[in-house]
């Protein structure tokens, strides 16, 4: 069964991030650390919301929001609405009008595996988490825009998230790669065959490895003819997904992804989802737009 695709919040307001010019060589100095844990098939970490919890939130650079919470934790924390923001998915198709609401801290981090961090005045989208029955029982989702001044390491392989002060190493086009934001989502390069493709680094995407939009699909060699293989549902929309396996290699950097299986349609640009990205430890510096991706 194909699990459903996060869904992704476009805000109202898009803040614009000033590009720093960062020294050659890496500066880290870690802040906090976090387990992570299995939720069904979802990776979250225990956060405390203005003191309270702990409660389950998974991290969805794919969501261009600082924060998302479940109605019942809204309520439970006494939290008022303070405006509206525009709730949907990439395809801009059946947007919706969603409470959003302050919240005073998060915090995580901070036990045997490290220091901790804390965020004030957090904005965060107000909607129920479970949008199908088969989704994983969560309390919200940090988005990517919430550690715009930290270095955010998602390491799979160890399960932790980690946030520190610093910069990454100079771009080298092999594990050091730039990325734009757009919609405040990084979006890297990806070379399909002979094809170059912009594509989302998305860890709240459970579908598939990689979604590619129809029309890039239909250009690409392919070992196999595609077979439907179920249906998945974003906060507005429900799109029938369809598989096959590719002639060609993806690459991502110095990485090679040899005649792998695909999914289609993407909702936008080409997706680079949770089944690729497990394998990883990524680490984001969105002050100076890089991505370090480490497979062994």
């Amino acid at each position: 069964m194909v699990n459903p695709v996060n869904v992704k919040i476009l805000a109202l307001s898009i803040c614009v991030l000033a590009v720093a010019a960062g020294p050659v060589a890496a500066q880290t100095s870690s802040v906090a650390v976090a387990p992570m844990q299995m939720r069904g098939w979802m990776p979250v970490i225990e956060v405390k919301l203005n003191g309270q919890g702990p409660f389950a939130f998974m991290i969805d650079t794919g969501a261009g929001m600082q924060a998302d919470i479940d109605p019942s934790v809204a309520a439970r924390l006494k939290l008022r609405s303070n405006g509206r923001a525009i709730n949907g998915d990439p395809s801009g198709e059946n947007d919706r009008e969603v409470e959003i609401a302050t919240i005073d801290s998060i915090a995580f981090g901070g036990g045997r595996e490290g220091g901790g961090v804390e965020f004030r005045k957090v904005t965060a989208v107000v909607r129920p988490q479970r949008i199908t029955k088969d989704y994983p029982e969560v309390d919200g989702i940090l988005g990517f825009a919430l550690f715009t001044d930290y270095l955010l390491t998602l390491d799979y392989r160890s399960m932790q998230v980690r946030v520190a002060r610093g910069t990454l190493p100079t771009v080298n086009g092999t594990d050091i790669l730039n990325f734009e934001i757009e919609n405040r989502i990084p979006v890297i390069e990806v070379a399909i065959g002979k094809i170059r493709v912009r594509a989302h680094i998305d860890s709240g995407n459970f579908v598939a490895g990689f979604i590619l939009p129809a029309e890039i699909a239909e250009q690409l060699q392919l070992l196999t003819q595609p077979v439907t293989v179920g249906r998945a549902r974003s906060v507005s929309n429900q799109i029938e997904l369809k598989q096959v396996q590719l002639k060609d290699t993806i690459r991502i950097g110095g990485f090679d992804f040899p005649q792998p299986r695909i999914t289609f349609p993407a909702l936008s640009d080409t997706n680079v989802g949770f089944k690729v990205l497990r394998d990883f430890a990524l680490t984001f510096d969105q002050k100076n737009r890089r991505v370090k991706l480490a497979r062994e």
